[in-house]
Protein backbone atom coordinates (compact mmCIF):
# COMPACT_ATOMS: atom_id res chain seq x y z
CA UNK A 1 0.00 0.00 0.00
CA UNK A 2 0.91 3.41 -0.66
CA UNK A 3 0.17 7.02 1.50
CA UNK A 4 0.42 9.85 -0.94
CA UNK A 5 -0.98 13.43 -0.33
CA UNK A 6 -1.88 15.87 -3.19
CA UNK A 7 -3.58 19.47 -3.59
CA UNK A 8 -3.58 21.96 -6.16
CA UNK A 9 0.14 23.08 -5.65
CA UNK A 10 1.46 19.55 -6.34
CA UNK A 11 1.84 16.51 -4.81
CA UNK A 12 3.59 15.71 -1.97
CA UNK A 13 6.11 12.91 -0.31
CA UNK A 14 4.58 9.55 -0.41
CA UNK A 15 5.30 6.79 1.90
CA UNK A 16 5.19 2.52 0.83
CA UNK A 17 3.68 1.01 3.48
CA UNK A 18 4.22 -2.40 4.98
CA UNK A 19 1.27 -4.52 6.35
CA UNK A 20 -1.40 -2.80 7.93
CA UNK A 21 -1.29 0.74 9.02
CA UNK A 22 -2.22 0.99 13.03
CA UNK A 23 -2.30 4.59 14.56
CA UNK A 24 0.55 5.27 15.86
CA UNK A 25 2.00 4.56 11.65
CA UNK A 26 -0.07 6.54 10.97
CA UNK A 27 1.08 9.65 12.75
CA UNK A 28 4.30 9.00 12.20
CA UNK A 29 3.37 9.21 8.27
CA UNK A 30 1.67 12.05 8.84
CA UNK A 31 4.50 14.14 10.91
CA UNK A 32 7.13 13.17 8.32
CA UNK A 33 4.74 13.20 5.26
CA UNK A 34 2.06 15.10 5.49
CA UNK A 35 3.48 18.08 7.75
CA UNK A 36 6.60 19.05 5.41
CA UNK A 37 4.66 18.59 2.53
CA UNK A 38 1.84 20.91 3.36
CA UNK A 39 4.94 23.39 4.42
CA UNK A 40 6.91 23.06 1.47
CA UNK A 41 3.51 23.11 -0.92
CA UNK A 42 1.49 25.55 1.26
CA UNK A 43 4.09 27.60 3.15
CA UNK A 44 1.87 29.54 5.60
CA UNK A 45 -1.41 29.37 3.24
CA UNK A 46 -4.11 27.43 5.61
CA UNK A 47 -5.70 24.12 4.42
CA UNK A 48 -8.01 21.61 4.67
CA UNK A 49 -6.58 17.60 4.55
CA UNK A 50 -8.98 15.39 3.60
CA UNK A 51 -8.53 11.48 4.36
CA UNK A 52 -11.02 8.87 4.40
CA UNK A 53 -12.48 6.97 7.49
CA UNK A 54 -10.33 4.25 7.75
CA UNK A 55 -9.84 2.72 11.17
CA UNK A 56 -6.11 4.34 11.53
CA UNK A 57 -7.89 7.35 11.02
CA UNK A 58 -10.39 7.76 13.15
CA UNK A 59 -8.42 6.81 16.36
CA UNK A 60 -8.93 8.83 19.13
CA UNK A 61 -4.80 9.04 19.43
CA UNK A 62 -5.11 10.35 15.63
CA UNK A 63 -7.60 13.21 16.01
CA UNK A 64 -5.91 14.58 18.92
CA UNK A 65 -2.60 14.78 17.41
CA UNK A 66 -4.42 16.46 14.32
CA UNK A 67 -6.02 18.73 16.87
CA UNK A 68 -2.74 19.44 18.82
CA UNK A 69 -0.97 20.32 15.70
CA UNK A 70 -3.56 22.51 14.30
CA UNK A 71 -4.73 20.27 11.11
CA UNK A 72 -8.04 21.36 9.64
CA UNK A 73 -9.76 18.55 8.33
CA UNK A 74 -12.19 17.97 6.48
CA UNK A 75 -15.68 15.94 7.54
CA UNK A 76 -16.39 12.87 5.68
CA UNK A 77 -19.13 11.05 6.51
CA UNK A 78 -18.58 7.15 6.59
CA UNK A 79 -20.02 4.82 3.75
CA UNK A 80 -19.30 7.80 1.26
CA UNK A 81 -19.34 7.26 -2.55
CA UNK A 82 -15.55 7.88 -2.59
CA UNK A 83 -15.07 11.53 -4.23
CA UNK A 84 -11.52 12.05 -2.72
CA UNK A 85 -9.72 13.62 -5.84
CA UNK A 86 -6.51 11.78 -4.81
CA UNK A 87 -8.45 8.60 -5.95
CA UNK A 88 -8.52 9.90 -9.31
CA UNK A 89 -4.94 10.63 -9.47
CA UNK A 90 -4.32 6.79 -8.03
CA UNK A 91 -5.98 5.84 -11.03
CA UNK A 92 -4.08 7.44 -13.40
CA UNK A 93 -0.45 6.93 -11.85
CA UNK A 94 -2.04 3.04 -11.78
CA UNK A 95 -2.46 3.21 -15.23
CA UNK A 96 0.88 4.59 -16.30
CA UNK A 97 2.81 2.02 -13.94
CA UNK A 98 0.58 -1.17 -16.06
CA UNK A 99 1.92 0.24 -19.03
CA UNK A 100 5.67 0.05 -18.06
CA UNK A 101 4.61 -3.55 -17.05
CA UNK A 102 7.16 -3.80 -13.45
CA UNK A 103 7.71 -7.55 -12.70
CA UNK A 104 9.14 -6.78 -8.98
CA UNK A 105 8.44 -5.05 -6.39
CA UNK A 106 12.09 -2.84 -7.08
CA UNK A 107 10.22 -1.86 -10.56
CA UNK A 108 6.90 -1.24 -9.26
CA UNK A 109 8.40 1.08 -7.04
CA UNK A 110 10.61 2.39 -9.39
CA UNK A 111 7.47 3.11 -11.64
CA UNK A 112 5.94 4.60 -8.95
CA UNK A 113 8.26 7.07 -8.09
CA UNK A 114 8.43 8.14 -11.70
CA UNK A 115 4.86 8.28 -11.94
CA UNK A 116 3.72 10.38 -8.78
CA UNK A 117 6.81 12.79 -9.61
CA UNK A 118 6.50 13.42 -13.62
CA UNK A 119 3.36 12.35 -14.93
CA UNK A 120 1.47 14.14 -13.27
CA UNK A 121 1.07 17.98 -14.31
CA UNK A 122 -0.27 21.30 -12.64
CA UNK A 123 -2.96 21.00 -14.79
CA UNK A 124 -4.36 17.51 -13.75
CA UNK A 125 -4.28 18.53 -9.91
CA UNK A 126 -6.25 21.63 -10.65
CA UNK A 127 -9.01 19.29 -12.31
CA UNK A 128 -9.04 16.95 -9.68
CA UNK A 129 -9.34 19.65 -6.63
CA UNK A 130 -11.59 22.19 -8.24
CA UNK A 131 -13.80 19.33 -9.60
CA UNK A 132 -14.69 18.29 -6.46
CA UNK A 133 -17.41 20.82 -5.49
CA UNK A 134 -19.36 19.84 -8.55
CA UNK A 135 -18.56 16.06 -7.66
CA UNK A 136 -19.82 16.36 -4.02
CA UNK A 137 -23.40 18.28 -5.70
CA UNK A 138 -24.11 15.44 -7.70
Amino acid sequence: MVWGCMSSHGVGRFHIVSGTVKAMDYIEILQNKLLPTARDLLGNKSWIFQDDNAPCHCAKVVQKWLEDHTVNRMNWPGQSPDLNPIESLWFKIGYEISKKRPSNKSELIEALIFSFNHIVTKDLLLKLVYSMPKDVEQ
